[in-house]
Parts: C-alpha cells; sequence; structure tokens
C-alpha cells in the first residue's frame, strides 16, 4: 500500500548479523522499508545512495571500521537535518561519558523491541527530534 510514498525507508547499521536481521524484520512489521548495512563504511555509501528516500537511520555505536559516532558526524555535515537513531549494548550515560563526551538526542540499549522501536520512531518523526 505504502508504495507511493517516497520515503519510507529506514537504513539500520549494525556490524552484528543477527541484529541486522531482527531489527530489519521489526522494522518492516511496523511498515516501513529496511535497508541494512554491516559497518559504518557501507551506511554512508547506503545512506547516499538513497537520502532522499531515508526517515530514519538506526545506528550502532560501537562497530569495527568507522564508529557510528563517526558515521553520525559524516551524514550530519551531509544533511543536518537527519534523523539519528543511536542503539547500543551499552547504556545511555556510559556512552556520553566515554565515547561521545556530549549528550545524546535519541537513544535506544539493545536488545530492541517492536513497541519501543515503534514509539521512538513516532516520537522522531512527530517531533523536531534530530
Amino acid at each position: 500500500m505504502g508504495s507511493g510514498i517516497d520515503r519510507n525507508q529506514i537504513l539500520l547499521v549494525d556490524d552484528e548479523k543477527v541484529i541486522r536481521e531482527i531489527g530489519q524484520e521489526m522494522i518492516e512489521i511496523l511498515g516501513y522499508e529496511c535497508i541494512t548495512a554491516k559497518d559504518g563504511e557501507e551506511g554512508v555509501e547506503l545512506f547516499r545512495k538513497n537520502s532522499g528516500k531515508i526517515l530514519i537511520v538506526v545506528l550502532d555505536v560501537e562497530m569495527p571500521g568507522i564508529s557510528g559516532e563517526v558515521v553520525s558526524n559524516i551524514i550530519t555535515n551531509e544533511v543536518p537535518n537527519a534523523k539519528i537513531l543511536f542503539i547500543s549494548g551499552y547504556d545511555r550515560e556510559y556512552l556520553e561519558k566515554k565515547v561521545f563526551k556530549k549528550k545524546i538526542m535519541n537513544f535506544m540499549a539493545k536488545p530492541l523491541s517492536v513497541k519501543s522501536l515503534s514509539r521512538k520512531f513516532n516520537e522522531m518523526l512527530r517531533g523536531n527530534a534530530v
């Protein structure tokens, strides 16, 4: 039904295959098209190819190669109002103090659930969350 909608994609970037598979399934249950990337480099490439269609980038923080923080910086330098949701096995406090050294706008701890993802997506798309 939603094929007429241009911006209906969620980009999921995570180095763990099982997270990508489960995440994709949850995102599709919520009615979005999901594209996945196995690392930061592929995530940036897919974002550049599909940026006009992507509503939200779901981004793992800790990945080999380019980290989620660096990917986020690249994306927001190119598209300042891009909506990015950070996901991690670490808690928000640790990430804010040790990794980002600043407040993180949108964050969810793993494991994710369909209900919590739905709530977060709605909040990000409805509000002015970036």
